[in-house]
Formats: C-alpha cells, structure tokens, sequence
C-alpha cells in the first residue's frame, strides 16, 4: 500500500522544486553561452587553419568569408559575425558576436596566419579573444621581432584588449 506523502513533505519538496527552478534556467543561459562562445572558438580556429591550408597549396590567401566557408565544407555558427582581412604577408579572420539577445554576452575572437619572416615558407598563427564581451572588433595580433639575438627572431602577439587562446600558436 502507498501511503500519501505529508503536507510537510509536499511543503519540503516544493520549496526544492522552486529553489532548483531559479537555479536551472540560469545555469542552462550560462551552458548555452558556453557552447556558443565554443562554437565562436572553434569557428575561428578553423577559419585560420584554412587559410593556412589555401596558402601553402595556392601561395594566395582566401578574401572572404564565404569562400572559407566553402573550403571548410561547413556552416559557421549564426551567433557570430565573420570578416576577413588580408595583406602580403597576413590573414586575419573576425569573428565578433551578433545583436542577438543570446550573443550579448559573448566574446569576440580574431585569428592571424603570418608568413614566418624568415623565408622558410612557414605560416605561423595565433588566436586571441577580447577580454570584454560584445560586438567590439579585436585588435589586430602582431608579430614582433625581437632585437637580441640571443632570442628568436620573432614572436607573436595578440593586439591591446584581447588575450592569447592557449596553445592557439603553431608554427608549419
């Protein structure tokens, strides 16, 4: 036989129910934010290493973003905005958050894909993060060439405002 549960138990239960309710819906916002500001990541992580990928076998950067996009075979993720900007010897590519009530919290990235500037042919990139969320282009990375020798001859720097994305610098 199933006995009833008590007021007290209803009362108990209820009060979880309400305290796990305020809870939940932000913690699924700040899930959601996460995947998003992943999605933003991963996105401009990709867009980079295709411009590696296009340079080394064509000696050209990609101009835009819908032919990286092709050459990545993938679509890229609705809560951003993408540009991209090349010179002679760079590739920037932009990804910075939407006017999107869900993207007002996010972060903006750029990725670089430099010619090493030793005349070996390399490409070497790095991917930076602004340090503040919203729709705020990052500044541009650099590469900065040292002056003692007994250092390399370069290294790469991610521009005023925006941080490096950990092991995001490679060299091929």
């Amino acid at each position: 036989m199933v006995s009833r549960p008590s007021s007290a138990q209803i009362v108990s239960f209820t009060c979880v129910l309400g305290i796990l309710g305020g809870i939940a819906p932000a913690t699924l916002a700040q899930t959601q934010a996460q995947i998003a500001q992943q999605e933003g990541l991963y996105a401009v992580a990709n867009m980079t290493e295709t411009q590696r990928t296009v340079f080394q076998k064509n000696r050209q950067w990609l101009a835009d973003v819908t032919s990286i996009q092709q050459y990545m075979g993938a679509t890229l993720p609705a809560t951003f905005d993408y540009a991209v900007r090349t010179t002679t010897e760079a590739a920037y590519s932009y990804v910075i958050p939407t006017t999107a009530p869900n993207a007002v919290n996010l972060k903006s990235y750029v990725g670089a894909a430099f010619l090493v500037p030793d005349g070996s042919n390399q490409i070497t990139t790095i991917i930076c993060q602004n340090q503040v969320p919203g729709q705020i282009r990052p500044a541009d990375p650099r590469i900065v060439r040292g002056a003692d020798p007994t250092q390399p001859p370069y290294s790469l720097a991610c521009g005023d405002g925006s941080i490096q994305i950990p092991a995001s610098e490679v060299t091929r």
